[in-house]
């Protein structure tokens, strides 16, 4: 059982639907024997689903490290191979915290348009083919988020849409 999980008579629910993040790459002095990953660097509401691919992401992350160099300074790189996966999923999971009026913090630069963006795009999806599978390919961050503003999205994104009324007399 997730110690976050908790369960009533109506089923399960997380108490801690947020996201939190620990910039441990920015600290002057980091012990040498500790190796922080997973959740204790970075977490996000799982209602995003985008959590577990970024834990597995992030799992292969160590493994290619000592690959490449060996244990010295294994802490700072990890930190440093970690952080596109990180700021991936964390793009994914602050981006969509913004679209709720409730949601507190700094808000990034640029997520006013970018929710506007993507929230037409999640609607398109829904009769579009094409742009749902380039929208799951980023939420399952098989591809990042950059992939959904190459022209070709954008054109099918920002297409008006046509609907047709129809009148019946009675």
């Amino acid at each position: 059982m997730n110690s976050r999980q908790t369960f009533s008579e109506d089923g399960a629910y997380y108490p801690f639907p947020s996201n939190r993040r620990r910039y441990y790459e920015k600290l002057d002095r980091f012990p040498g024997d500790l190796l922080v990953v997973g959740d204790a660097i970075a977490s996000s509401n799982p209602v995003y689903g985008e959590g577990m691919s970024a834990a597995a992401l992030h799992a292969l992350v160590p493994h290619h490290t000592l690959a490449d160099d060996g244990f010295g300074h294994l802490a700072v790189r990890l930190f440093d191979e970690a952080k596109p996966v990180i700021d991936t999923a964390w793009l994914i999971a602050v981006g969509a915290d913004f679209q709720f009026p409730q949601t507190t913090g700094p808000k990034p630069r640029g997520a006013g348009l970018m929710g506007s963006y993507l929230s037409r795009l999640n609607r398109k999806a829904h009769t579009d083919r094409e742009l749902a599978q380039r929208l799951l390919r980023v939420m399952v961050m098989e591809k990042s988020p950059p992939s959904l503003f190459r022209s070709s999205v954008i054109g099918r994104v920002l297409e008006p849409s046509i609907q047709f009324l129809h009148h019946t007399n009675t």
